[in-house]
């Protein structure tokens, strides 16, 4: 220690407060039936096919670790009540993704308590997806029956593990559905129905992948942008203890502006996005908007060829 320098020249560290993480928004638990001799009712981790095939018979999950997944969560349930397990795990992972090995009627029961993430299911009734697709957060795959959730468990595994968000449109799927028809893509396009066409030229590839009748990246960039706001926010006020003036309150507005603008507005994640800060009862109040862009799908170009004389 120094004395002399503490003595003439005395420093307070404030250390900031760190930012929020959201690793979580990219980690998926996937629903199956349990292998037999295997206990239903637990979530685990799994990094690799070898440590799933364990735990159920479901090779539909595989599909996640072909799409790019490292890491998964695995429940292994008789039944989709998982309202008290969230209460422990909810905060783990923000996709719930549902095998085949449950059923429509099954997924009538789903309660996912506080979770408040995506939740995709895949199904051959289209009248059941028609409906699933309407809820919020919810992603509904067309699928054919022998495929199962292969297709919905590829597309996840891509969004997921991918670096930036990105909707993944027109890529290259690994299960051929047979919708083979501009009048059935159209049909599903209509009712926000995620789903793969097979085309004779370019093969199986998305047509579709939404959720709740938005782009199936809105949810994770929007929860994505939260927790970057709050984080950033949080770690400016422990950092600099501010007085709640409407100066600091400007200052605050600024660092949560520039946020915005340099990791959301200028990498295209949205299209344009406002945050202010006021002050109302001695405390900063936010109030802000973002505007989503939509998969291109959603702006599929329409054209008229004439033929001249």
């Amino acid at each position: 220690m120094n004395i002399l320098l503490d003595y003439f020249f005395k420093i307070t560290s404030i250390v900031p407060t760190s930012a929020a993480s959201t690793a979580f928004l990219r980690q998926v638990l996937v629903v199956v039936s349990p292998k037999s001799g295997v206990t239903a009712g637990s979530i685990t981790l799994c990094t690799n096919t070898s440590e799933v095939s364990a735990l159920t018979d479901n090779t539909e999950v595989n599909q996640l670790f072909d799409g790019g997944m490292s890491r998964i969560y695995v429940l292994v349930a008789d039944d989709l009540d998982m309202a008290t397990l969230m209460d422990t795990y909810g905060n783990d992972f923000y996709t719930i993704l549902i095998s085949s090995d449950f059923t429509d009627a099954d997924f009538g029961s789903l309660d996912t308590g506080v979770f408040d993430g995506v939740v995709g299911v895949s199904s051959t009734d289209e009248a059941f997806l028609k409906t699933q697709a309407a809820v919020e957060k919810q992603s509904a795959w067309f699928t054919k029956s022998a495929n199962g959730a292969k297709n919905m468990m590829f597309g996840f595994g891509k969004l997921l593990s991918a670096t930036s968000w990105k909707n993944q449109q027109y890529i290259s799927m690994p299960e051929n559905d047979e919708v083979i028809t501009l009048g059935k893509a159209n049909l599903y396009f209509d009712d926000k129905i995620s789903f793969v066409m097979n085309d004779v030229q370019y093969g199986k590839r998305l047509g579709l992948f939404v959720a709740g009748g938005k782009a199936i990246v809105a949810p994770y960039i929007e929860k994505n942008l939260k927790l970057d706001l709050q984080g950033e926010a949080l770690s400016y006020i422990s950092g600099n203890q501010p007085q709640y003036t409407l100066t600091e309150a400007t200052l605050l507005e600024d660092e949560l502006q520039k946020v915005i603008d340099d990791k959301y507005i200028a990498t295209a994640l949205i299209n344009a996005g406002v945050v202010s800060i006021s002050l109302i009862n001695d405390n900063f109040t936010a109030n802000g908007n973002i505007n989503i862009s939509e998969p291109s799908a959603f702006w599929r170009i329409e054209g008229e060829l004439k033929q001249t004389l």
